[in-house]
């Protein structure tokens, strides 16, 4: 079992992180960590979807946000809180509103509250995602399940709840996440530092833009552009 420090409980275990981004120093309460049962994880990716999506609607009334890691680790997460949870919903109705202009979808586009099982196993949560209608497998819609596929296009906004350096590289890992399971195009948008990551398929790394005005959808959202500064950026 992962465990996480407690304020004031020098003597509780942490587990240390992978980027040099962080260190125990900045590590807060949030995303804790809690082991799927080792049968349920024995048992493959299904049964831990099952496991996850009993686990989830039995806490249906919780503020918080759970996700599900490929290596069968249950991460609860801090809600949005303002002014992000406004900004996410500036950016989701841009998306929509290109994703729609023409008259009829292009794809379909989800907020902070689509689910997306990767095809390592992980289960996340992107603060908005956008898929190609020729792109998406059938899957039974008739119960509650993760989306079976890694959308093209992701995006996570850092709130003003995930300060910490350690927050920072949290997201760090989870845009790799969705470029190594098949996004093609990915952006970080960081309105505590004013700046965005540019996540392309087949980069090596991202490309790094301090204070943009607008971001372009490039060839993965054709005539897609948001301003970020206005939206989201100078946003209050």
């Amino acid at each position: 079992m992962t465990t996480t420090a407690l304020p004031n409980a020098p003597d509780a275990a942490v587990e240390e992180s992978a980027s040099p981004i962080s260190t125990v120093d900045d590590i807060g309460l949030f995303p804790i960590k809690l082991r799927l049962p080792e049968a349920v994880i024995a048992a493959g990716p299904d049964a831990c979807e099952r496991w996850f999506v009993d686990l989830t609607l039995a806490n249906a009334d919780a503020i918080w946000q759970m996700e599900l890691t490929r290596s069968g680790e249950l991460e609860v997460r801090m809600p949005p809180f303002a002014p992000t949870d406004n900004q996410e919903v500036k950016f989701i109705v841009s998306l929509e509103n290109w994703n729609t202009a023409g008259g009829a979808e292009l794809g379909k586009a989800t907020g902070s509250s689509g689910a997306y099982r990767l095809p390592s196993g992980a289960i996340r949560y992107p603060d908005a995602a956008w898929t190609p209608l020729e792109k998406i497998p059938s899957f039974p819609t008739d119960t509650p399940t993760a989306r079976p596929y890694c959308p093209d296009f992701v995006v996570e906004i850092r709130s003003a709840s995930q300060s910490r350096p350690s927050d920072l590289a949290d997201l760090l890992g989870k845009m790799q996440e969705y470029m190594d399971n098949g996004a093609l195009l990915g952006w970080l948008i960081d309105p505590i530092e004013r700046t965005v990551r540019i996540y392309r398929a087949g980069a090596t790394e991202p490309e790094l833009l301090n204070d943009p005005e607008t971001l372009d959808g490039e060839d993965v959202l054709s005539g897609f552009t948001f301003g970020v500064r206005q939206l989201i950026f100078d946003l209050t």
